[in-house]
């Protein structure tokens, strides 16, 4: 098949069929050509400016926490064994001071007072730390305060009203 002969006048093209877009050809618009892929081009499949730079793209999920139970329960034991100590050095400490003095309601009511507010306040704060040795020392303060209520009826945290009624000093 041979190529047509172009008229007269008009210079010669020889680009062939090549041409850039945007422009019009001499015989009207041309429909757009359609390119398919053909696998990775002679740069590889980054492309042509290689791989992405470090910090692009979709962050690495999140590492799963970490188990921390163990902590949590070791701690709650140490707490219970710390308030068991400050109390008794509190009780020791409130009954030699209610032995002195006249005012041996006001000051058992005072260390009763101390003694919860170190137990249940501090435990509290050091739950709301959000740590795990925190967490469990704190809720060893709390059971702790508890434990020693019950099994003492409330005497040595200073809890029942018989003492403060005048029949245990």
């Amino acid at each position: 098949m041979t190529t047509p002969p172009e008229p007269p006048g008009e210079p010669r093209d020889d680009r062939g069929s090549e041409q850039e877009p945007g422009t019009p050809s001499r015989s009207g618009p041309q429909p757009p050509q359609h390119h398919q892929p053909q696998g990775p081009g002679p740069q590889g499949p980054q492309g042509p400016y290689g791989p992405p730079p470090p910090g692009y793209g979709w962050p690495p999920p999140p590492q799963p926490p970490k188990n921390t139970t163990g902590i949590v329960v070791a701690m709650t034991f140490v707490g219970l064994a710390v308030f068991v100590v400050v109390n008794f050095a509190a009780v020791l400490l409130t009954l030699t001071l209610a032995d002195t003095g006249d005012h041996a309601v006001t000051i058992i009511g005072a260390g009763a007072l101390i003694l919860a507010a170190f137990a249940l306040g501090g435990g509290a704060g050091l739950v709301f730390l959000r740590k795990p040795w925190s967490k469990g020392l704190g809720l060893g303060l709390m059971i702790g305060w508890a434990l020693v209520s019950i099994v003492s009826v409330g005497y040595c945290t200073g809890i029942n009203p018989s003492i403060y009624a005048g029949g245990v000093l």
